[in-house]
């Protein structure tokens, strides 16, 4: 039973359980937007996203004002997005060309198939069945019953493409420009550098948490690792370090003479399948293991270059000194441009799309059932 339910879940996510949307008119309706239904099916799919999302924070649907309170959140949702999507409709941005549908086409039915091929395997793989058991009629027949098929798919395209049409309606025609772009990205490195210079602990928090981090404090040194050995037996470190001193010599040895430390990994490591692994750490960082620590502020590591040997939970690790990190603002690249510009393109149509809405509710009739 477990396992089903572990292939159910899991293909109803592949399959983007999307059936609601395709549902029979004579379904029931919770509301009326604008003359429109508003499917129980359709309702029924935000509210449980709701509800996952608030058990997984603790809180129990057995509460009556809980899962009231879910309910309203859900229908509001409901309504809103209907709302949008007769709003995109009524600006055309289902208008597409030729040239448009036929790509909403070939990407809809590429991605089905490829759902299909990625339930099968997992099918195949959580049940233990044989390679050459067709996983795709299970599949396929699982995804009729939930009512999605390869139009499902189309649509989907269809909707994100008019979606992106709407946005760029939203905002007007008015780009983010370098300009921004720039202010933005100085405005960050700049909070950053307030937070994070001088208060290692506090940087690392919010690296470690993945918050954003403009600016890199001083004193960093970026250490890479490989393990050379696990469940090493021995009394003391030292006893244990002793049984590895002939890999540490060999590897202190080839890196003088211009061997790379990724290269020696695959010889020397106790699993060379495990890449060497870089970590940035400060003398008063906060998240490594006191012997990962010291080994990395040891006498041994005096220059970029040096490399050591450290116990650490059981393991053998080689450490070895690449460089120092600057300080310092994080370098504009390119690639960080895009990424800003997008984020910058994306808070203004979400603000534009909010206003949107508020006119929208404010002009539409509504009539919950």
């Amino acid at each position: 039973m477990k396992k089903l339910l572990r292939i159910l879940s899991l293909m109803t996510a592949l399959l983007l359980t999307m059936s609601c949307g395709l549902a029979e008119t004579a379904e029931p309706a919770v509301a009326l937007v604008n003359g429109e239904p508003l499917l129980y099916s359709d309702y029924l799919a935000i509210e449980s996203a709701y509800i996952a999302q608030y058990e997984a924070a603790g809180v129990s649907m057995a509460d009556p004002t809980a899962y009231g309170y879910v309910q309203d959140l859900a229908l509001t949702y409901a309504v809103e997005q209907m709302l949008v999507v007769q709003d995109m409709k009524a600006q055309g941005c289902y208008d597409f060309d030729e040239e448009i549908e036929t790509w909403c086409v070939t990407e809809g039915k590429a991605a089905y198939e490829q759902a299909l091929t990625e339930v099968g395997e997992m099918m195949r793989d959580t049940l233990d069945l044989p390679a050459e058991e067709d996983m795709r009629e299970y599949a396929l027949s699982y995804a009729e019953a939930l009512n999605v098929t390869v139009d499902t798919y189309i649509e989907e395209f269809r909707t994100q493409y008019a979606m992106a049409l709407y946005q760029e309606w939203l905002i007007h025609d008015n780009p983010v420009t370098d300009e921004q772009v720039q202010a933005a990205y100085e405005a960050r490195v700049a909070d950053s550098q307030t937070r994070f210079a001088g208060d290692v602990a506090a940087f690392e928090k919010a690296l470690y948490s993945g918050e954003e981090t403009w600016y890199m404090p001083e004193g960093y040194r970026a250490i890479q690792w490989m393990m050379l050995a696990t469940d090493v037996q021995g009394e003391t470190d030292a006893d244990k370090l002793a049984t590895q001193q002939g890999k540490v010599d060999a590897i202190r040895a080839r890196l003088a003479a211009g061997e790379t430390f990724e290269a020696l990994n695959a010889e020397f490591a106790a699993d060379s399948a495990v890449p060497v692994t870089t970590e940035q750490i400060h003398r008063d960082s906060t998240v490594f293991s006191e012997a990962v620590q010291a080994g990395a502020y040891s006498e041994a590591m005096a220059a970029p270059g040096d490399c050591t040997a450290v116990v650490s939970d059981g393991y053998v690790l080689m450490l070895y000194y690449l460089a120092d990190v600057p300080a310092g603002p994080v370098e504009m690249t390119e690639e960080l441009h895009d990424a800003l510009a997008y984020t910058l393109y994306a808070e203004r149509t979400q603000q534009a799309r909010a206003k949107r809405i508020d006119e929208l509710a404010e002009k539409a009739e509504v009539v919950i059932y």
